[in-house]
């Protein structure tokens, strides 16, 4: 008889299971525009069949799981497409807002800028001793200073900008990190108690997905519940343990960040991969933000000169030649605004190998030059490179090597292998010089018999060869030096690598731009005379002196306050007016020979703003396919975990009925066990 009460059991079963079902129905419509929210539902499965005495009894239902309804591959292509997405979008506002600055393609820029002060001079050659057109030439160039200013200061401060975004965003990846130690210490906890915390994993992946768009993350779930964010082969969160991403200059006298990894013993730099992050750090460049870095574009004007003679040349008026022209490569130079540095090293006498270094003192290394051949054993070009190796230079600078000999790469009768060739090349490629050698041409392609002449060092390095011989002009030879000294830093400087850096970059190039232009208008001013006959002075100067000219630091010289000091001819003879069209005419001279090209100002010019472009085009265009790719791969997952309206209201149908029934069965159930108890045996 007490096996009947067993149907109780079963109808309760499904009574309690329906009903959670119906809360968990009512828990996803309420959540249905919740961000991040996972659809749930009840997973049920026939109880235990129990046995009582012959007797096998059905229990009903059991109610196993509340389960998250989502894919964690849809998951992972979500995040994969919206950390590129955020890539993307960061280069491509960058270039929206340096485009803005630049004001390019359109009336008001550098361009006009620049033509109207080249049209100035044009002006000027007409008219000559005219103050008025003098006075157009002063306003025109200060007009362009202080273009060129304020371009400098904008394009400073939208670094400055993503440099603060920069960190901002380091800020935010700590504190979702620090929210997901929280919640793995909360579901662990839940999960020990046998608990299913759905919610709090529907927060913990919401916050995935933000720090997805941040930077580049592996995501591992443990068996315990909780889950591991790795970042660059790092653990950002492990557990219920959080290790802070920190904000740091990336080098010294830098107030650039880098995204650097806290450990026990101070800081170590993290990969980040593609992500906001990343994107920020390539606008802004990732170099260094050091005054006067030329990582971020400040022009690099300077040239440690090395002078390396051979004493035991023999060729007649050698020593005097050179010694008297040092001054006229000095003063070629300074003439166009090379910032140089002298250096001395004799070698192939009797005396051995000298290494002195004379700063700017032109007349100290002259006097050290030796008046008459020492002749020694021969010459070794190794005892040239150990002299180098024993000198410390300054980081960044531009070295230049220039051998003056009659003899070949090792002038002592032995013929120089290729090996040692070789070797001597690794050693000034570890100190990137570019080496120079004035000597008989005979020596030029082949030295001793059977060995490889000078071109094999002067062709692999950049260098040029040069002709001395009897009869040799060396005030030329030496001017010629300094044009081609100054050629090669003006390439280096007007040259970007390829980088994805975007604001550093065009600053390199702008301010190549700028650097070389004044220089070469300063140049042809020093050249000419004034109006009272004077000898003509700097038309640019730096308005910070320990900088060179460039966006931000440039001004017209306070002298030519006084029009008279325009130097517009070569001589005080009226109508003279040479100096003013060389200088209108540099407009169309090739000057910048960056990135394999030989370009004028205005082409030169016309690249950076065409490769500015390039960019932005790409950058939106990429950042518009990865948008599409984020909303395809959000309706991928929302169609497996999103909440619908209409499952979720057959569902509510189906529990009721469900829950009805057994409501049902316990009435039948009881009305039989009322009969059974109350009205069986009554007459």
């Amino acid at each position: 008889m007490s096996i009947s009460f067993f149907g109780f059991d079963t109808a309760v079963s499904g009574l309690s299971a329906n009903q959670k079902a119906l809360e968990v129905t009512g828990h996803n419509v309420a959540n249905l525009a919740t961000p991040g929210f996972a659809r749930q539902s009840v997973v049920m499965q026939s109880a235990v069949t129990r046995r009582y005495g012959n007797w096998h009894v059905e229990m009903g239902v059991d109610m196993q799981q509340i389960r998250q309804i989502r894919h964690s591959f849809n998951d992972n292509i979500y995040r994969t497409e919206s950390n590129k997405l955020g890539y993307w979008e960061s280069r491509s506002k960058a270039v929206i807002d340096l485009e803005s600055i630049l004001g390019e393609p359109i009336q008001q820029g550098f361009q006009v800028a620049l033509n109207n002060f080249w049209d100035s001079f044009q002006e000027l050659s007409k008219a000559p001793e005219s103050l008025t057109i003098r006075a157009l030439v002063k306003q025109r160039a200060d007009s362009l200073a202080n273009y060129l200013n304020q371009v400098g200061g904008q394009i400073n401060k939208l670094q400055a900008d993503l440099n603060t975004e920069i960190k901002s965003k380091i800020d935010e990846v700590n504190d979702i990190t620090e929210q997901i130690a929280d919640l793995n210490v909360k579901i662990m906890s839940a999960e020990a108690a046998g608990n299913t915390p759905n919610d709090y994993y529907d927060q913990r992946n919401a916050l995935c997905d933000s720090l997805s768009k941040l930077l580049n993350i592996e995501t591992w779930e443990t068996r315990d519940g909780s889950m591991d964010i790795l970042v660059g082969g790092y653990f950002l969160v492990s557990k219920g343990e959080q290790t802070k991403m920190l904000a740091q200059p990336d080098k010294d006298y830098s107030h650039f960040y880098e995204p650097m990894l806290e450990t026990r013993d101070g800081s170590i730099p993290i990969n980040v991969g593609t992500g906001v992050i990343k994107g920020l750090l390539e606008a802004r460049g990732e170099v260094s933000g050091a005054k006067g870095s030329y990582e971020n574009g400040s022009p690099n004007t300077t040239a440690d000169i090395t002078i390396a003679i051979d004493v035991a040349n023999t060729t007649d008026g050698y020593f005097d030649n050179v010694k008297a022209q040092v001054q006229a490569l000095v003063d070629d130079l300074q003439s166009r605004g090379i910032d140089y540095n002298l250096r001395l090293v004799t070698f192939g006498g009797t005396a051995g190998v000298t290494n002195v270094s004379y700063g700017k003192d032109a007349g100290a290394l002259s006097g050290a030059i030796p008046d008459a051949p020492d002749i020694g054993s021969g010459n070794d070009f190794g005892q040239i490179m150990d002299a180098i190796d024993s000198n410390k230079y300054a980081e960044g600078i531009n070295k230049y090597l220039m051998v003056f000999t009659h003899r070949s790469i090792n002038g002592d009768g032995n013929v120089t292998t290729d090996e040692e060739i070789s070797a001597y090349l690794k050693r000034i490629d570890k100190h990137q010089f570019t080496v120079s050698v004035a000597t008989d041409p005979a020596n030029f392609m082949e030295g001793d018999t059977g060995e490889k002449g000078w071109e094999i060092l002067t062709g692999q390095t950049g260098g040029k060869l040069y002709e001395s011989v009897d009869g040799t002009d060396y005030e030329s030879l030496m001017r010629t030096i300094s044009k081609d000294v100054n050629d090669d830093v003006n390439t280096k400087m007007s040259t970007v690598s390829d980088n994805l850096n975007i604001i550093s970059s065009v600053k390199k190039q702008l301010n190549a731009l700028i650097n070389i232009m004044a220089r070469e208008v300063n140049r042809l001013h020093l050249s000419g005379k004034t109006l009272n006959g004077e000898e003509g002075g700097l038309f640019f100067e730096p308005i910070d002196p320990s900088l060179p000219i460039e966006l931000g630091n440039i001004k017209v010289s306070d002298n030519l306050k006084d029009l008279t000091n325009i130097a517009a001819s070569t001589t005080d003879a009226n109508g003279d007016n040479r100096i003013a069209l060389a200088i209108a005419g540099i407009r169309n001279q090739d000057l910048m020979t960056g990135n394999q090209k030989v370009l004028s100002l205005d082409t030169y010019y016309q690249n950076i703003i065409m490769e500015i472009g390039n960019k932005g085009f790409e950058a939106r265009n990429m950042a518009e396919s990865y948008q599409n790719l984020v909303t395809q791969a959000d309706s991928m997952r929302q169609s497996v975990m999103g909440v619908s309206l209409d499952e979720e209201m057959t569902n509510m149908i189906k529990f009721k009925y469900a829950y009805n029934a057994n409501a049902k069965v316990i009435d039948v159930v009881n009305q039989m066990l009322e009969t059974i108890m109350h009205r069986m045996g009554v007459t």
